[in-house]
């Protein structure tokens, strides 16, 4: 093993440049610092949308969200997204299929976790009240000998975050320790492909964007045990090649927010056919939640919930009506010649749509889906992308009637607008440069090269070769494609399995 090429990979949920540069500069994050000066670094341009879900899927697929259809945290019936609805291959499983040492742990999309080489530990997303979430089960002794956790729940609600806010800090600590100590032990092994995700780094920005230096102890932490757990994988393989990366960027909470829907009515797009009912009850709504006692029960989660549905029910009702990541267009009715009018339209008034107050342009991305999107799942993508810029949250709401107005959201931090994150990767093979900038989508394929796997014809990304350097055989050797695509490597992992059944039948 210690001839061949291995491969870690560590995410750092959110991680963006314009919190940690200044802070490796200063060389208060010496182990990313060091990755600074000794690696490759660029910005890493990230899925639209920049959700993990999306991001972490495509960064495992090397696909674009119009082949692997996920786009978001829920589907259409409004149900938590799972690895089940991935209709794409994850690069541990084509590097299972050609005999390759695979742990992976607490990465996004990973639940119901997958039979691999090796063994995983779902991430983000698994059900709280799961027992099994680890290849192979038996895995599940370890983890709760170490009182290992996942990151369950999204946050606390906006009544409760005040004043719990320093509570869940105290989890994430507690959280980060746990998975410390168990990849510690995990590491201490030969492994062709690693790779860990520290997603506490989102729910910290999240919470504490506004307080730095709470945020700067936490990663201070985090580049201690990174130092740490990279050492105790170099001591089992030697030639490795190590990537710090992560899904998406981080900025403060959006000050404004833009109601599409207002918009569109003033703009003649869009007629407002709610029931009598459907128009008293959003009014009633605001009318009470100035007042505290109603502001209150307001805030339960049922309660919540119930609001929620209610207006998802009457914006999914409308011909036209807008869910992050974009607009979505209800075409019955409508010809092929009317619907292109309506997005072309569209498109150019709101790539011209500014805050009259700020003067702010309020959109850095409307696009056609095909545009921004291919593969047989674009049909699950809205008709128009419309991603604003950290200022502006777009809402579809019913409960105000003006385009523009303030905001003050309970989080400091936010992540919905930034494209870009973190990339950083050293090695043996690895030359020591700065790249403008790499796609997310670059990182599989790369890696399959690394580790002499063929990357399968239907991958978007593309193999980072001035990553390396000049001399290195990992420069100059041939990038290999196979004409393999996701059924047939699905199919040749099922022809595996049932040799492997019919190996231990004839044993036993």
């Amino acid at each position: 093993m210690k001839n061949k090429n291995s491969v870690l990979i560590i995410g750092i949920d959110g991680g963006s440049w314009n919190l940690l540069r200044p802070w490796m500069d200063d060389g208060k994050l010496p182990t990313l610092k060091r990755f600074l000066e000794m690696g490759t670094t660029a910005n890493l341009r990230t899925t639209i949308p920049p959700l993990s879900c999306s991001a972490w899927t495509s960064f495992f697929t090397g696909k674009n969200p119009g082949k692997h259809g996920i786009y978001e945290y829920l589907t259409e019936s409004g149900e938590l997204v799972n690895s089940n609805l991935i209709k794409s291959r994850k690069i541990w499983q084509v590097l299972s299929s050609y005999d390759k040492r695979c742990c992976i742990v607490n990465v996004p999309m990973t639940y119901p976790v997958d039979k691999i080489n090796g063994c995983m530990v779902g991430g983000f997303l698994t059900p709280p009240d799961e027992k099994v979430y680890s290849y192979p089960k038996e895995l599940m002794s370890l983890l709760k000998k170490n009182h290992y956790k996942i990151l369950y729940t999204f946050l606390p609600d906006q009544k409760d975050v005040s004043e719990k806010k320093y509570k869940v800090l105290a989890e994430l600590y507690d959280m980060l320790e746990k998975r410390y100590l168990t990849l510690k032990q995990l590491m201490n092994e030969e492994w062709d492909f690693f790779m860990v995700v520290f997603e506490e780094t989102g729910t910290l920005q999240y919470l504490f964007w506004d307080e730095k230096e709470i945020m700067l102890k936490f990663f201070r932490k985090l580049d201690f045990y990174i130092n740490d757990l990279i050492n105790i994988y170099s001591a089992k393989n030697h030639k490795n090649h190590i990537f710090v990366v992560s899904d998406h960027g981080y900025n403060a909470a959006p000050k404004r927010c833009f109601n599409i829907r207002k918009w569109m009515e003033n703009n003649g797009i869009l007629k407002d056919k709610r029931s009598l009912l459907q128009k008293i009850i959003p009014k009633v709504y605001r009318t009470l939640y100035g007042v505290s006692i109603f502001k209150q029960i307001f805030n339960f989660s049922k309660t919540k919930e119930i609001r929620e549905s209610f207006n998802r029910e009457i914006a999914e009702s409308s011909q036209i009506f807008y869910r992050y990541p974009g607009i979505y267009i209800n075409r019955k009715g409508t010809d092929d010649k009317e619907y292109e009018e309506l997005r072309n339209n569209m498109i150019a008034q709101l790539r011209n749509t500014k805050d009259p107050v700020t003067d702010e342009t309020v959109f850095q991305i409307v696009e056609k889906r095909e545009t921004e999107y291919h593969g047989d799942s674009i049909k699950f993508a809205p008709d128009i992308v419309a991603i604003p810029t950290h200022n502006y949250a777009v809402v579809f709401s019913f409960e105000s009637n003006k385009s523009f107005e303030d905001m003050k959201l309970y989080h400091p931090g936010r992540h919905f607008s930034d494209m870009y994150g973190l990339f950083f990767v050293y090695g043996e093979d690895i030359q020591k440069s700065s790249i403008k900038e790499v796609s997310i989508l670059d990182i599989y394929p790369t890696v399959l090269h690394i580790l002499g796997v063929p990357t399968p014809k239907d991958v978007d990304g593309k193999v980072l070769k001035e990553i390396f350097k000049k001399n290195s055989n990992l420069r100059n050797k041939e990038i290999v494609l196979t004409q393999e695509d996701d059924s047939m490597l699905n199919e040749k992992s099922k022809i595996k399995d049932s040799l492997k059944k019919l190996k231990y039948k004839l044993l036993f």
